[in-house]
């Protein structure tokens, strides 16, 4: 069970989720932590930083990391220990395949923070949130539970609101804007570098305020490659041009 602190300059790119496989099954919080508090879960936590900090300012809470880079699970778990943190662990799984580990309700927050944008398009079907991925979530979380999602791509986070929108369960804390100050004081690695460069974020808060219904959303996925998107610009202004 890991995740963990180095960082490359995009790190999570060729990072296939099919590629692991590992079954979590029920996760025991008694023999993990100790005691059943309330939990909050990182379908991919990348270097475990943020979960981290926020163990560290939020003792009452028990915090799960999911991550399919093995090392960086390894070495985010090493730091845990390291430090003698009790509300924290981080395991090396595929979210997308094993986020039903507890009982509905006792999740009160995911977080999605940057996920891999895919840029090619025989890609797009391992982008980590999906709306089969939003109903996941909407059906484990308690009534006025909450999904944070960021992302430093404008049209992944389009889509990622779109599919979180999509899902009746949710309504949007933040409105329709995605340029807004960060509502969570923890920051990811990757924030930090955008941060420090003054680089844009686009983040939303989502609510559940009703039990899903219906069914799953079939995705449809929005193109996020730069190279392909400035070019369709161009042809677009020389149109209108």
């Amino acid at each position: 069970m890991v995740a963990a602190p180095a960082m490359s300059r995009r790190i999570r790119k060729h990072a296939n989720p099919f590629n692991v496989q590992t079954v979590v099954g029920t996760l025991d919080r008694a023999a993990t932590f100790g005691r059943e508090a309330p939990l909050e879960v990182d379908v991919g936590c990348g270097e475990g930083g943020f979960l981290f900090e926020r163990a560290a300012n939020h003792p009452d809470v028990d915090f799960v990391g999911f991550e399919v880079r093995k090392p960086l699970v390894e070495k985010a778990n090493a730091r845990v220990q390291a430090a003698g943190v009790t509300n924290l662990v981080y395991l090396y799984a595929n979210a997308n395949v094993n986020l039903h580990f507890v009982a509905p309700g006792v999740v009160r927050r995911f977080f999605v923070h940057f996920p891999d944008p895919c840029f090619k398009k025989r890609h797009q079907k391992r982008r980590i949130l999906q709306p089969r991925l939003a109903r996941d979530m909407a059906e484990l979380l308690p009534i006025g539970g909450e999904v944070y999602a960021q992302s430093d791509v404008k049209p992944l986070a389009e889509e990622m609101y779109a599919f979180l929108a999509g899902d009746g369960a949710f309504e949007s804390k933040l409105g329709t804007e995605l340029r807004v100050p960060r509502p969570i004081p923890e920051l990811t690695e990757w924030e930090r570098h955008h941060e420090k460069h003054d680089e844009p974020v686009y983040r939303m808060l989502f609510e559940k305020v009703r039990e899903p219904s219906g069914e799953v959303a079939t995705p449809e996925f929005r193109d996020t490659d730069p190279a392909r998107l400035a070019e369709a610009e161009r042809a677009a202004e020389a149109v209108d041009g």
